[in-house]
């Protein structure tokens, strides 16, 4: 019974958070392409599972993100991706919060992703 109310609160405060959300100057700044046809989000996560990419369920949500993933890079890092219903995808590279709540949130150690970190994420979703 607690887990079902659980849920029902997490599933509850997501929908909150994107009705109230909007693409911010930090999500335009992390924009990385555009998938050449929506995806749903179990599609994006069969296509990412294999590469150990993990639904994201406490990240901050944005008007229009219709999923959020997260890969640990190593014991302090993670790349983190949001994908949008207008096909966008924005992504970065940033200190887990788990690890480090408050560096996180000051943006340490932030930085979008490189040129290798793209290429192989397009060849995951079926970019050219």
């Amino acid at each position: 019974m607690r887990k079902g109310l659980l849920f029902r609160l997490v599933k509850w405060s997501r929908a909150v958070r994107i009705f109230f959300g909007r693409y911010t100057a930090m999500e335009e700044k992390h924009k990385l392409f555009e998938l050449p046809y929506p995806l749903t989000p179990r599609e994006i996560y069969k296509r990412l599972l294999d590469d150990c990419y993990q639904y994201n369920a406490l990240s901050s949500t944005y008007k229009r993100q219709i999923f959020t993933v997260r890969k640990l890079v190593d014991i302090d890092h993670q790349i983190h991706l949001r994908f949008y219903s207008d096909t966008w995808v924005s992504g970065h590279y940033e200190l887990q919060p788990e690890q480090w709540p408050v560096e996180h949130l000051q943006g340490k150690d932030l930085r979008s992703l490189n040129e290798g970190e793209i290429f192989k994420l397009k060849g995951q979703l079926g970019v050219d």
